[in-house]
Protein backbone atom coordinates (compact mmCIF):
# COMPACT_ATOMS: atom_id res chain seq x y z
CA UNK A 1 0.00 0.00 0.00
CA UNK A 2 3.06 2.21 0.41
CA UNK A 3 4.17 1.55 -2.76
CA UNK A 4 3.24 4.53 -4.88
CA UNK A 5 4.34 7.14 -1.86
CA UNK A 6 7.45 5.74 -1.46
CA UNK A 7 8.18 5.62 -5.27
CA UNK A 8 7.38 9.28 -5.19
CA UNK A 9 9.24 10.02 -2.07
CA UNK A 10 12.87 7.99 -3.65
CA UNK A 11 11.99 9.78 -6.95
CA UNK A 12 12.07 13.15 -5.87
CA UNK A 13 15.57 12.38 -4.20
CA UNK A 14 16.72 10.92 -7.04
CA UNK A 15 16.00 13.93 -9.30
CA UNK A 16 18.20 16.01 -6.82
CA UNK A 17 20.53 13.96 -7.93
CA UNK A 18 20.39 14.54 -11.51
CA UNK A 19 19.59 17.84 -11.29
CA UNK A 20 23.05 18.33 -9.20
CA UNK A 21 25.22 15.87 -11.61
CA UNK A 22 23.27 17.53 -14.28
CA UNK A 23 23.90 21.60 -13.16
CA UNK A 24 27.64 20.62 -11.74
CA UNK A 25 29.01 20.97 -15.53
CA UNK A 26 27.85 23.49 -16.27
CA UNK A 27 28.84 25.59 -13.78
CA UNK A 28 32.13 24.61 -12.10
CA UNK A 29 33.92 23.28 -15.21
CA UNK A 30 37.00 21.12 -13.23
CA UNK A 31 34.37 19.02 -11.46
CA UNK A 32 35.22 16.98 -14.44
CA UNK A 33 38.26 15.61 -13.63
CA UNK A 34 37.09 14.39 -10.49
CA UNK A 35 34.34 11.92 -12.59
CA UNK A 36 36.65 8.94 -12.19
CA UNK A 37 36.45 8.65 -8.93
CA UNK A 38 32.80 9.20 -8.71
CA UNK A 39 32.56 6.47 -11.35
CA UNK A 40 34.79 4.01 -9.59
CA UNK A 41 32.53 4.80 -6.27
CA UNK A 42 29.11 4.07 -8.56
CA UNK A 43 30.67 0.74 -9.74
CA UNK A 44 31.37 -0.68 -6.38
CA UNK A 45 28.12 0.10 -5.40
CA UNK A 46 26.01 -1.31 -8.60
CA UNK A 47 28.58 -4.65 -8.10
CA UNK A 48 27.55 -4.47 -4.51
CA UNK A 49 23.63 -4.10 -4.75
CA UNK A 50 23.74 -6.93 -7.42
CA UNK A 51 25.34 -9.28 -5.53
CA UNK A 52 24.71 -8.88 -2.09
CA UNK A 53 21.31 -7.90 -2.35
CA UNK A 54 19.17 -8.28 -5.70
CA UNK A 55 20.63 -11.85 -6.34
CA UNK A 56 20.18 -13.31 -3.00
CA UNK A 57 17.05 -11.92 -2.85
CA UNK A 58 15.53 -13.48 -6.39
CA UNK A 59 17.26 -17.10 -5.96
CA UNK A 60 14.86 -16.74 -2.89
CA UNK A 61 11.82 -15.77 -4.36
CA UNK A 62 12.32 -18.12 -7.85
CA UNK A 63 15.38 -20.14 -7.48
CA UNK A 64 17.08 -21.09 -10.29
CA UNK A 65 14.86 -18.90 -12.63
CA UNK A 66 17.08 -15.98 -11.20
CA UNK A 67 19.50 -17.22 -13.64
CA UNK A 68 17.84 -16.35 -16.54
CA UNK A 69 16.14 -13.81 -15.80
CA UNK A 70 19.35 -11.71 -14.92
CA UNK A 71 20.74 -13.01 -18.28
CA UNK A 72 18.08 -11.43 -20.02
CA UNK A 73 18.63 -7.79 -17.96
CA UNK A 74 22.58 -8.47 -18.95
CA UNK A 75 21.66 -9.02 -22.73
CA UNK A 76 19.17 -6.29 -22.67
CA UNK A 77 21.16 -3.36 -21.76
CA UNK A 78 24.25 -5.63 -24.33
CA UNK A 79 22.17 -5.54 -27.31
CA UNK A 80 20.82 -2.02 -26.47
CA UNK A 81 23.92 -0.12 -26.50
CA UNK A 82 25.21 -1.89 -29.65
CA UNK A 83 22.74 -0.76 -31.62
CA UNK A 84 22.13 2.59 -29.90
CA UNK A 85 25.10 3.23 -28.10
CA UNK A 86 26.27 5.33 -25.35
CA UNK A 87 28.08 4.26 -22.73
CA UNK A 88 28.43 6.28 -19.20
CA UNK A 89 31.74 7.23 -19.25
CA UNK A 90 32.25 8.48 -23.56
CA UNK A 91 31.74 12.05 -21.42
CA UNK A 92 35.13 11.82 -19.92
CA UNK A 93 37.42 12.16 -23.33
CA UNK A 94 34.23 12.79 -25.86
CA UNK A 95 35.66 13.36 -29.48
CA UNK A 96 32.50 12.07 -31.64
CA UNK A 97 29.93 15.22 -31.84
CA UNK A 98 26.76 13.16 -33.24
CA UNK A 99 26.43 11.78 -29.65
CA UNK A 100 23.96 14.22 -28.14
CA UNK A 101 20.44 12.42 -28.90
CA UNK A 102 22.06 8.52 -29.14
CA UNK A 103 23.40 10.19 -25.62
CA UNK A 104 19.81 11.27 -24.04
CA UNK A 105 18.38 7.95 -25.35
CA UNK A 106 21.14 5.75 -24.20
CA UNK A 107 21.04 6.97 -20.83
CA UNK A 108 17.64 7.75 -20.37
CA UNK A 109 17.69 3.27 -21.14
CA UNK A 110 19.59 3.12 -18.42
CA UNK A 111 18.01 5.21 -16.20
CA UNK A 112 14.21 2.82 -17.15
CA UNK A 113 15.94 -0.19 -15.90
CA UNK A 114 16.91 1.79 -13.00
CA UNK A 115 13.18 2.61 -12.04
CA UNK A 116 12.70 -1.31 -12.79
CA UNK A 117 14.72 -1.88 -10.17
CA UNK A 118 13.48 0.45 -7.38
CA UNK A 119 10.09 -0.64 -8.50
CA UNK A 120 10.73 -4.23 -7.64
CA UNK A 121 12.85 -3.59 -3.95
CA UNK A 122 9.84 -1.91 -3.24
CA UNK A 123 7.95 -4.97 -3.79
CA UNK A 124 9.95 -6.88 -0.77
CA UNK A 125 10.67 -5.40 2.48
CA UNK A 126 14.02 -3.22 3.35
CA UNK A 127 14.97 -3.76 0.01
CA UNK A 128 13.96 -0.31 -1.39
CA UNK A 129 16.08 1.60 0.19
CA UNK A 130 19.18 -0.12 -0.71
CA UNK A 131 18.40 0.38 -4.51
CA UNK A 132 17.68 4.22 -3.47
CA UNK A 133 21.18 4.28 -2.52
CA UNK A 134 22.65 2.46 -5.45
CA UNK A 135 20.76 4.50 -8.44
CA UNK A 136 21.63 7.76 -6.07
CA UNK A 137 25.23 7.24 -6.12
CA UNK A 138 24.98 6.04 -9.99
CA UNK A 139 22.55 8.89 -11.30
CA UNK A 140 25.37 11.97 -10.25
CA UNK A 141 27.67 10.60 -12.74
CA UNK A 142 25.27 9.76 -15.14
CA UNK A 143 23.30 13.18 -15.29
CA UNK A 144 26.81 14.58 -15.23
CA UNK A 145 28.27 12.83 -18.13
CA UNK A 146 24.95 13.70 -20.29
CA UNK A 147 25.31 17.30 -19.54
CA UNK A 148 29.20 17.06 -20.53
CA UNK A 149 27.93 15.24 -23.51
CA UNK A 150 25.92 17.87 -24.71
CA UNK A 151 27.91 20.84 -24.02
CA UNK A 152 31.04 19.38 -26.10
CA UNK A 153 28.28 19.18 -28.65
CA UNK A 154 27.81 23.30 -27.88
CA UNK A 155 23.70 22.45 -26.94
CA UNK A 156 22.07 25.25 -25.16
CA UNK A 157 22.30 25.47 -21.30
CA UNK A 158 17.89 25.09 -21.43
CA UNK A 159 18.16 22.24 -24.01
CA UNK A 160 20.80 20.26 -21.65
CA UNK A 161 18.72 20.99 -18.74
CA UNK A 162 15.44 19.66 -19.95
CA UNK A 163 17.19 16.26 -21.42
CA UNK A 164 18.11 15.97 -17.73
CA UNK A 165 14.84 16.14 -16.73
CA UNK A 166 14.04 14.14 -19.48
CA UNK A 167 16.31 11.30 -17.91
CA UNK A 168 15.04 12.05 -14.30
CA UNK A 169 11.18 11.18 -15.79
CA UNK A 170 12.52 8.07 -16.73
CA UNK A 171 13.25 6.41 -13.42
CA UNK A 172 9.33 6.97 -11.87
CA UNK A 173 7.91 5.73 -15.14
CA UNK A 174 10.16 2.74 -14.81
CA UNK A 175 8.76 2.08 -11.12
CA UNK A 176 5.17 2.81 -11.95
CA UNK A 177 5.80 -0.01 -15.20
CA UNK A 178 6.40 -2.32 -12.44
CA UNK A 179 3.99 -1.76 -9.87
CA UNK A 180 1.49 -1.69 -12.88
CA UNK A 181 2.55 -5.19 -14.62
CA UNK A 182 3.45 -6.82 -11.53
CA UNK A 183 2.15 -5.44 -8.34
CA UNK A 184 2.10 -6.33 -5.06
CA UNK A 185 2.24 -9.95 -3.86
CA UNK A 186 3.18 -11.75 -7.37
CA UNK A 187 6.55 -12.94 -6.22
CA UNK A 188 7.50 -14.92 -8.95
CA UNK A 189 7.30 -12.38 -11.05
CA UNK A 190 8.72 -9.91 -8.43
CA UNK A 191 11.59 -12.41 -8.13
CA UNK A 192 11.99 -11.92 -12.12
CA UNK A 193 12.08 -8.41 -12.06
CA UNK A 194 15.02 -8.32 -9.28
CA UNK A 195 16.57 -10.66 -11.71
CA UNK A 196 15.87 -8.65 -14.77
CA UNK A 197 17.45 -5.54 -12.95
CA UNK A 198 20.89 -7.39 -11.26
CA UNK A 199 21.39 -8.21 -14.88
CA UNK A 200 21.24 -4.30 -15.54
CA UNK A 201 23.33 -3.47 -12.87
CA UNK A 202 26.14 -5.91 -13.83
CA UNK A 203 26.47 -4.77 -17.18
CA UNK A 204 26.51 -1.16 -16.39
CA UNK A 205 29.51 -1.77 -13.80
CA UNK A 206 31.49 -4.10 -15.24
CA UNK A 207 31.07 -3.40 -19.28
CA UNK A 208 30.19 0.40 -18.69
CA UNK A 209 32.06 1.63 -15.59
CA UNK A 210 35.16 -0.78 -14.28
CA UNK A 211 36.52 -0.44 -18.46
CA UNK A 212 36.26 3.27 -18.35
CA UNK A 213 38.26 3.53 -14.67
CA UNK A 214 40.97 0.87 -16.07
CA UNK A 215 42.18 3.54 -18.47
CA UNK A 216 43.37 5.77 -15.44
CA UNK A 217 46.56 3.75 -14.26
CA UNK A 218 47.51 7.03 -12.36
CA UNK A 219 45.05 6.87 -9.97
CA UNK A 220 44.90 3.09 -9.36
CA UNK A 221 45.13 3.68 -5.66
CA UNK A 222 42.17 6.18 -5.10
CA UNK A 223 40.15 4.80 -7.71
CA UNK A 224 40.65 1.29 -6.16
CA UNK A 225 39.86 2.59 -2.55
CA UNK A 226 36.40 4.37 -3.76
CA UNK A 227 35.66 1.26 -5.75
CA UNK A 228 36.36 -0.72 -2.18
CA UNK A 229 34.21 1.67 -0.53
CA UNK A 230 31.26 1.41 -2.57
CA UNK A 231 30.91 -2.14 -2.02
CA UNK A 232 31.72 -2.01 2.31
CA UNK A 233 28.62 0.47 1.44
CA UNK A 234 26.33 -1.89 0.77
CA UNK A 235 27.39 -4.61 2.09
CA UNK A 236 26.75 -2.66 5.82
CA UNK A 237 23.86 -1.42 4.75
CA UNK A 238 23.06 -4.65 3.76
CA UNK A 239 23.62 -5.22 8.02
CA UNK A 240 21.54 -2.26 9.06
CA UNK A 241 18.50 -3.25 7.25
CA UNK A 242 18.77 -7.21 7.97
CA UNK A 243 20.64 -7.15 11.02
CA UNK A 244 19.46 -10.84 11.70
CA UNK A 245 20.80 -12.06 8.11
CA UNK A 246 24.76 -13.44 7.54
CA UNK A 247 25.90 -11.88 4.52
Amino acid sequence: ENFLPNLGLYSVGLSLAGLVGGVVPLLFSFFRKHLPVFLSFSAGVMLGTTLIHLVPEAIELIGKEASFWMLIGFLFLYAFERFVTVHICEALECEVHTLGIAAVVGISAHALTDGIALGSGLLVSGLGVVIFVTIFFHKLPEAFALTSILLHEARGRGRILFFNLFLIAMVPIGGALVYWLVGPGNSRMTGAALAFSAGTFLHIAISDLLPEIHKFSDRKYSLFASFFLGLILMFLLGKIMHPGESL
